[in-house]
């Protein structure tokens, strides 16, 4: 019995000294660095004290599983721009990488950095946890060079699809746009959704849209370039079904109706509705999302709104089978993309109605024309399931994205600012086996309402539930000052996460 109790306490004691150790591994370096990581790698080592120098003395190993000719130029052009130096950098084909899509792996010690990925995806997201580790040297009054810490990291994705969506107001600085995919590559997300609020100018029909504040070519082509060269898919949205205003329901603004009355015949009565039984309608709708696809470079996605539609009210709606009528819109508008390569992409809320128990408390808009179209739709389509709230205190579910998912589709949960909402539909991600999360933004994307959008949107698409580490406030505004290097930004305005820190003054 003795020897029982002995070989007990042996064991609990060096279980207590392997558990001190690991403590007393989290050292106030370790934890600063910590605090500026953004997503949280998963496997993450700092050897305290040590450091390595990012300058032209440095030899960086880049290993890929597969020989990239970019690669080389790709990793240059990063560091030049991240850390202001050239090292040396050789790339080479190697099989003991990470294998998983856009996982990657730090080693970093002494005048050697090795980064390891399947491919150049996983080398990019490398490269931002580095700038998000390294500080400048304190050895002048102005930056000589840039330090890490000898760092052992290993990451990979929990989500295939870690997409942001974006709002393009009138009211919208191009400067604004051009942060958030930048800001979202840095955050490790791989898709970005540009929705257009009446300032997309198309070449058909150039009065659909508020032409002072219309995004210019030159705007749009900078911004495509940005995003494929942070590795993000920009994918365009128009709304072809409600939201045909191009505005806030609640402004009650409109175009082109506020000034070009001649189109009323393209719209329902009160604006709000595309007018689906006036074959001109499909014409315009047809020629802006063709010539969307041609700006976007034939993206691989394509989003067509269908959110919050009202049922029709003109007349010769009113005399059709609306229902066969809805169905055949989204037919056409998917065939039409598919012959371009491209998947279509919708929200969900008007395929199911609240008048079924299942979905009561969750969003579900669907009328007596659109309900149950779910079963009838093309099973490639991908389903934007918009969920806002916190969800049940115990239990949530979130049973529509299930039911989507159930039914043969690509499901996307899309929270807003609810950080609650936002880790339990991480939850559900992968507990359902759904395809990943679109964040989104609207008129939020400014304050704290960004911070916690970008924050733990970068943190729950990442990273595996149910575990989130938040980042610090200041953390974020020193990521978003190193996103304004990059572009530069130059004005006031665009410095930041609000545009002015107190309101104007006004003359009363």
């Amino acid at each position: 019995m003795k020897q029982i109790f002995l070989t007990l306490f042996l064991f609990l004691h060096a279980c207590f000294l392997i558990e001190a150790q690991q403590v007393s591994q989290i050292t106030p370096e370790t934890a600063a660095a910590k605090k500026r990581l953004l997503p949280t790698p998963k496997q993450f080592l700092i050897h305290d004290g040590t450091s390595v120098i990012l300058d032209e003395t440095l030899t960086v190993n880049v290993e890929l599983a597969e020989n990239d000719a970019t690669a080389k130029t790709v990793v240059s052009a990063i560091f030049e721009r991240q850390f202001g130096t050239k090292p040396n950098i050789l790339v080479t084909n190697k099989n003991n990488v990470p294998t998983e899509a856009e996982a990657y792996r730090i080693r970093a010690a002494g005048k050697t950095l090795t980064l390891s990925a399947s491919d150049i995806r996983g080398i990019r997201h490398a490269l931002s946890t580095l700038r998000q580790l390294a500080e400048p040297n304190r050895d002048a009054v102005t930056l000589t060079a840039y330090r890490i810490p000898e760092t052992e990291i290993d990451d990979a994705p929990a989500m295939a699809f870690r997409g942001l969506h974006l709002c393009w107001f009138p009211e919208t600085r191009y400067a604004r746009i051009e942060q958030a995919v930048r800001l979202a590559a840095y955050y490790k997300f791989n898709h970005v959704i540009i929705e257009f609020w009446g300032t997309y100018q198309s070449k058909k029909h150039p009065k659909l849209c508020w032409q002072e504040f219309a995004a210019t070519p030159e705007e749009l082509k900078r911004l495509i370039a940005v995003g494929k060269e942070l590795g993000i898919t920009m994918i365009p949205q128009f709304n072809l079904f409600g939201h045909a205003s191009g505005s806030r329901g609640g402004a009650y603004k409109h175009i082109p109706l506020d000034r070009y009355p001649e189109y009323q015949p393209i719209f329902e009565p009160d604006g709000w509705t595309w007018c689906l039984s006036n074959p001109a309608t499909r014409t315009v709708l047809s020629d802006i999302a063709l010539e969307m696809l041609d700006d976007f470079e034939q993206p691989p996605y394509f989003h067509i709104g269908l959110d919050e539609a009202l049922p029709p009210e003109c007349s010769q709606c009113l005399h059709s089978d609306y229902k066969a009528l809805f169905l055949e819109h989204l037919l056409y508008f998917h065939k039409l993309l598919t012959e371009k390569g491209c998947r279509m992409m919708v929200w969900h809320d008007m395929l199911i109605s609240q008048s079924d128990a299942r979905w009561k408390g969750y969003v579900a808009n669907a009328n007596q024309y659109t309900v149950g179209m779910a079963e009838k739709l093309p099973r490639d389509i991908i389903i934007c399931d918009w969920q806002y709230g916190a969800g049940k205190e115990t239990g949530e579910t979130w049973p529509s994205m299930r039911y989507f998912k159930e039914l043969g589709f690509t499901v996307l949960a899309c929270p807003w600012t609810n950080t609650t909402g936002m880790k339990s539909q991480g939850v559900t991600v992968a507990e359902a086996q759904l395809d990943g999360m679109l964040c989104t933004s609207w008129h939020h994307l400014r304050g704290d309402e960004m911070y916690k959008i970008f924050s733990m949107g970068g943190q729950v698409t990442w990273c595996a539930p149910p575990n989130y580490p938040g980042v610090w406030p200041n953390v974020f505004g020193m990521h978003l000052r190193q996103i304004g290097w990059d572009m530069p930004i130059e004005d006031y305005l665009d410095t930041g996460r609000v545009d002015l820190q107190v309101p104007r003054e006004t003359i009363q």
